[in-house]
């Protein structure tokens, strides 16, 4: 969940690059590197490591330092939980169990699609128009392409219109068009409850166009009438992964054929702008998903509670991570976790008396070997709910030990544990 918080993320930050710097101007090559960039790179900074090396610089020490905690999801205790205990179950499951069935309905959908554009290469008879190898339809599709096939119905296309359209398909198949396709529509995917996803795959499917109708206006068409043939094409397309002909956002795509093409010095502003910026979000990425944990004072006497050595060669001896690689684990899982809780609180008598109510906030470390040590009351409510929180959290069985970087190491937890009377 971390990880999809991460690229997610990254996605917006690119994306808001993305429309600031590359969408004014006619360099239509650089923004299919630059998509191509976004679109992958969220997936990968999240595994970049660059700690080490900024904590080697004392001026950005604090940019890195700073306390995590893993946090379980809250227990709720109390003249309740005999009815709603199965129901504490964790939202985050849930959450992740609907983000799996979007994922899964949208893998069938591009499984379709890809099965219609199989059938249709192998089904529709291929003829050869002005030289190019064409599959031909009999519906009123528009014309479009997948790969290095070009699909259209020659009986519903002008005369003077096919080298057009032909020239615009060939710039598709050519330059790999299809590629991008697949890529955006796997992150949109991958990563389908976040609306940026989808329109970056829509600034990516504009561009190839804003491209393949660059390669017309090369070849030497006259403008305004290949505008008019644009206008003119009004198909509807039911094939979602190939490069069709008249694709939407006409008005942009005639707007861009009209836009007097950009002067080269511009290039200057993706380089100073754009490559300063990835960095800072590999920084960002990093301080994020990795966290770091506070230098030990050496001149210090004493140790504060939550106070813990930075690494210095490979893992410290006395290092808690608040955060780790691979974190540590209950025996079974979350959901058994929650079980264990749930079956071993009880509400304090006295605290039911008085009727006393609150969160009380335990933390604890998970050591090498799996044992719990250094219990504390983070946020005390009353002494009855305290000793209860504490009393079952020390009698919980031995934790897998969390990792980092191949090494175990011990690991702070916080839990929220909420007494509620009806």
């Amino acid at each position: 969940m971390l990880y999809l918080l991460q690229v997610n993320v990254g996605l917006i930050l690119f994306y808001a690059l993305y429309k600031l710097v590359c969408t004014r101007d006619t360099f239509f090559r650089s923004r299919r590197f630059i998509l191509i960039v976004s679109l992958v790179l969220p997936f990968i900074l999240p595994f970049i490591d660059v700690r080490e090396w900024l904590e080697s610089r004392d001026r950005m020490i604090m940019l890195t330092h700073f306390d995590y905690s893993a946090v379980l999801p809250e227990i709720v205790v109390g003249s309740e939980a005999a009815e709603t205990g199965n129901r504490v179950f964790v939202l985050s499951e849930w959450i992740g169990y609907l983000y799996l069935a979007g994922v899964v309905v949208l893998l069938v959908r591009l499984v379709v699609q890809a099965f219609s554009l199989y059938r249709l290469i192998v089904r529709m008879p291929e003829k050869e128009i002005n030289g190019v190898c064409v599959k031909c339809l009999n519906d009123p599709s528009g014309p479009f392409s997948f790969f290095r096939w070009i699909f259209m119905n020659p009986a519903a296309v002008k005369e003077d219109e096919i080298s057009e359209i032909l020239t615009h398909e060939m710039a598709h198949v050519k330059q790999h068009h299809s590629v991008d396709v697949l890529l955006a529509e796997m992150v949109s995917i991958c990563c389908w409850m976040n609306p940026f996803a989808w329109l970056l795959k829509r600034e990516v499917r504009l561009n190839l166009e804003f491209l393949a109708d660059r390669k017309v206006m090369e070849a030497g068409f006259a403008t305004k009438s290949y505008q008019y043939h644009l206008l003119g094409l009004a198909y509807n397309h039911k094939y979602g992964l190939s490069n069709n002909f008249n694709f939407s956002h006409l008005k942009q795509r005639i707007i861009m054929m009209n836009k007097k093409k950009s002067n080269g010095a511009g290039h200057i502003k993706y380089a100073l702008f754009v490559l300063p910026a990835f960095a800072l979000l590999v920084a960002g990425n990093i301080s994020c998903s990795q966290g770091a944990s506070e230098k030990q004072d050496a001149k210090e006497e004493t140790v504060a509670p939550d106070s813990v050595a930075a690494p210095t060669d490979g893992v410290a001896k006395d290092e808690v991570f608040m955060v780790a690689e691979q974190m540590p684990e209950f025996p079974g899982g979350m959901k058994e976790l929650l079980k264990f809780l749930q079956n071993n609180l009880k509400y304090p008598e006295n605290a039911m008396k008085n009727n006393v109510q609150g969160r009380v906030i335990v933390q604890f470390v998970v050591e090498k070997d799996g044992t719990l040590t250094e219990f504390k009351v983070a946020r005390s409510v009353d002494p009855d709910l305290d000793a209860e929180a504490l009393r079952v959290l020390q009698i919980m069985p031995k934790w897998k030990p969390g990792m980092q970087r191949g090494k175990i190491v011990r690991v702070k937890f916080t839990v929220p544990v909420s007494f509620k009377l009806q």
